[in-house]
């Protein structure tokens, strides 16, 4: 028996083994042939979400990527363990390439020679390549470091995505907004490369995402516009242009707007370790060395030492790209693109650097200074004949192209390509050479009064002060005493002597810190200031209101109804009939007034010759103040509202940023003291502002809220015709006070 039963399983092993593998085989090849289906279906159907879903996440390996040491003093080995021999040495700061990676190993290559280092002594960097961190998980804890002994700073959730900044270990670095970086663990999410080709991303050679949180489109390059859209996390948008600290972008569904430089971080397609940087006051183009700050509240200040103003503030890991280093000063592009330096001891320092380049214009003094660095030995300045460009031209080729558009102070763009730095220019500069050597050319750029020429005609006194690069003035009035002092400006021409009918005198009074330009005129007479490329005018006109241009905007209209008071009176109703009015009581005095908008429920209307740029906001507001361009005033009314129906009164906006802001003021103080006269209410004062049609006209211009339509009693005068009267006067007497200077006392 027991031969038996140990002969059965040995004659029956074989066809239980044959019967079990055809089985298999057969299951194998339905479940193959079904997934080969499945396969196809999806390849066909969604290849290229399948294909941008593969070509988007970031290969493990991380191979090809710069990691910069973080550890003091690092060994390398031979081996991904602590047992390997050691074969060398590397130090905080030290940029090395990776290889591969196993385990909590990386092999990396630095000097010509290849080794391994510990994970966690390195941060491999993800934010030159506009990498995306997508959370994969529930409830995940972002960490204020990279370890869980770190306290969490917030939890998020899954499909959350953040810009991605480094990665040191198993822990990822990522930017949450307002400048600031947090540490999340790598298992908890997935690296996600830019989507650089989608028929919802906007494609281009420049590309353009946040920084940190979301990022507002506005409709003008100021905060505080209309919000078109808004550029969230892992999401990116075209460059068109930049204007100062504004970006101009095209998003997903042909959106295009302007985003705020410091927000946004802009990515070359071509070659991602290209770094821009755009901010209030500088920007920058290049390849940096980078240096992480190691302190907390860390002062940026605008030069190499504790007596430069402080710029802006950094904070302990934020990542700091080298421009140049002065002394134990380094300077450096903050996150917010801010150009400026910090004190090298609260820094990780530079301890070893690669090959790197960077142009960059800081404008935070009273003058421009252009810096170009990289490892040239010699450099040659050309400028155009015709002064529209200039070029340094170094002995090395950069081996990368890209450029910034500037459009501000006289610049209009930077370039980089093959072996030469362009800059173009919106006016001919002046500038002086301060450095020229060997891996560093500096040029400081400031405005030179080359000539200052007066002219009288029938109606006006013009004086025109000519210049070589950008000049702003701060204006001065003391009576009929009128100071214009340029920042950073020197004179060259010969002492004006002119006189007109309104000018006594001009004399010219250099200083350290720029040159002031002082008038004396005959009566308090207003003025009118334009900026144009190369020069500066200053219109003195005659006394009285004949042949004065005079723009009154009636504000909203058409389809806009603005304000509505308690019982139904629209804001655009009461502008309508005050401005008409005041244009009657304008054109009988003589001057010559023009209406934004030609009818009660009519939109606004541009003027005959304008023509806006393509990329140039072109709505509602821009056409009102187009008018202003060739007007001596531009007054833009309106009645306000408040959810507190017991507010009342008159109140007067002027933007103390424009080049006639002076003399918008002055405008601005007459109409507070002559309408609450007029009408009996509470003067409540001239108050800055950034409404576009202030922000935008190029003449004196004001914008008055005459009442509170949301206040009964103010609405009830706003239906009254003879109230309607007494507002059109009141302004119109502001109107001609302002310019009949001479007439005041008589009036």
């Amino acid at each position: 028996m027991s031969t038996v039963s140990q002969t059965r399983p040995t004659s029956r092993k074989p066809f239980f083994r044959q019967e079990y593998l055809r089985k298999t085989a057969l299951k194998a090849t339905a479940v193959l042939s079904l997934v080969v289906l499945l396969v196809g279906y999806l390849f066909l159907g969604n290849s290229k979400d399948v294909l941008a879903e593969s070509q988007r996440t970031v290969p493990k390996e991380l191979s090809g990527f710069k990691a910069v040491v973080v550890g003091d003093v690092c060994n390398l080995r031979q081996g991904p363990s602590m047992s390997s021999r050691v074969v060398g040495q590397v130090v905080q700061g030290t940029w090395v390439d990776v290889i591969s990676y196993q385990g909590d190993w990386v092999r990396i290559r630095h000097g010509g020679k290849e080794a391994w280092i510990a994970s966690f002594l390195i941060d491999v960097d993800l934010g030159s390549r506009a990498i995306s961190a997508r959370i994969t998980k529930t409830d995940v804890n972002v960490r204020k470091g990279p370890g869980t002994e770190f306290p969490v700073l917030f939890v998020t959730q899954k499909d959350a995505v953040f810009p991605a900044q480094a990665k040191r270990g198993q822990w990822v670095q990522v930017s949450i907004g307002g400048g600031k970086t947090a540490w999340i663990h790598e298992s908890l999410l997935q690296l996600e490369l830019p989507v650089l080709e989608n028929s919802d991303q906007p494609s281009g050679d420049m590309l353009v995402f946040p920084s940190g949180a979301s990022v507002k489109i506005w409709q003008t390059p100021v905060q505080g516009s209309t919000v078109l859209g808004r550029l969230e996390p892992g999401q990116s948008a075209r460059y068109i242009t930049s204007k100062g600290a504004f970006v101009a972008v095209e998003a997903s569904g042909g959106v295009k707007g302007w985003v705020y430089g410091p927000d946004v971080r802009i990515s070359s397609v071509k070659d991602p370790a290209l770094s821009f940087g755009v901010s209030e006051s500088s920007w920058s183009i290049g390849k940096f060395n980078t240096v992480t700050v190691t302190a907390t509240d860390v002062n940026f200040r605008s030069g190499p030492g504790t007596n430069y103003p402080v710029l802006t503030m950094v904070n302990r890991g934020d990542v700091l790209r080298v421009i140049q280093s002065q002394d134990r000063w380094i300077q450096a592009v903050s996150p917010k693109g801010v150009v400026g330096w910090v004190a090298s001891w609260l820094t990780s320092g530079i301890k070893d650097s690669s090959p790197s380049f960077s142009v960059s214009i800081d404008a935070s003094q009273r003058s421009r200074i252009l810096t170009v660095t990289g490892p040239f030995q010699s450099t040659r300045i050309i400028e155009d004949e015709a002064g529209g460009s200039l070029k340094v031209s170094t002995s090395i080729f950069f081996n990368t192209e890209g450029r910034l558009d500037i459009n501000c102070f006289e610049f209009e763009s930077v370039k980089v390509a093959t072996s030469d730095v362009t800059v173009r220019f919106k006016e001919k500069p002046s500038y002086v050479v301060r450095e020229q050597a060997p891996g560093r050319v500096v040029l400081e750029f400031s405005p030179t009064v080359t000539s200052i020429v007066g002219q009288s005609h029938e109606d006006r006194d013009v004086l025109t002060i000519n210049t070589l690069g950008y000049a702003w003035p701060d204006v001065k009035r003391n009576g009929s005493s009128i100071s214009f002092f340029l920042p950073g400006a020197s004179y060259e021409g010969h002492l004006p002597t002119f006189q007109g009918k309104l000018i006594k005198s001009v004399s010219v009074k250099s200083r350290d810190d720029g040159l002031t330009l002082s008038l004396d005129t005959l009566v308090d007479t207003p003025y009118l200031l334009k900026k144009n490329a190369n020069s500066l005018e200053a219109y003195f006109p005659l006394p009285g209101l004949a042949g004065k241009v005079i723009v009154i905007d009636p504000g909203h209209g058409g389809n806009d109804p603005g304000a509505i008071g308690p019982t139904g009176l629209q804001e655009k109703v009461a502008n309508w009939e005050i401005a008409i009015r005041v244009r009657e009581l304008l054109r009988n005095a003589g001057a010559t007034v023009y209406l934004t908008r030609n009818g009660l429920d009519e939109d606004a209307t541009p003027p005959p010759d304008w023509n806006p740029a393509p990329d140039e906001y072109a709505g509602d507001l821009a056409k009102r103040a187009a008018w202003s361009a060739k007007a001596d005033a531009f007054i833009s009314i309106h009645n306000d509202y408040h959810s507190d129906r017991s507010i009342s009164g008159t109140a007067s906006y002027i933007c103390e940023r424009t080049l006639n802001a002076s003399e918008s003021y002055r405008l601005a103080s007459l109409i507070q003291k002559e309408l609450s006269a007029s009408l009996g209410t509470l003067d409540r004062g001239v108050r800055d502002s950034n409404f576009f049609v202030a922000r935008e006209s190029i003449c004196p211009s004001v914008l008055v809220e005459v009442m509170y339509l949301s206040n009964p009693r103010e609405e009830g005068m706003l239906k009254n015709p003879a109230m309607l009267d007494k507002a059109a006067y009141g302004i119109y007497r502001a109107i001609l006070t302002y310019f009949s200077p001479a007439t005041r006392t008589t009036q």
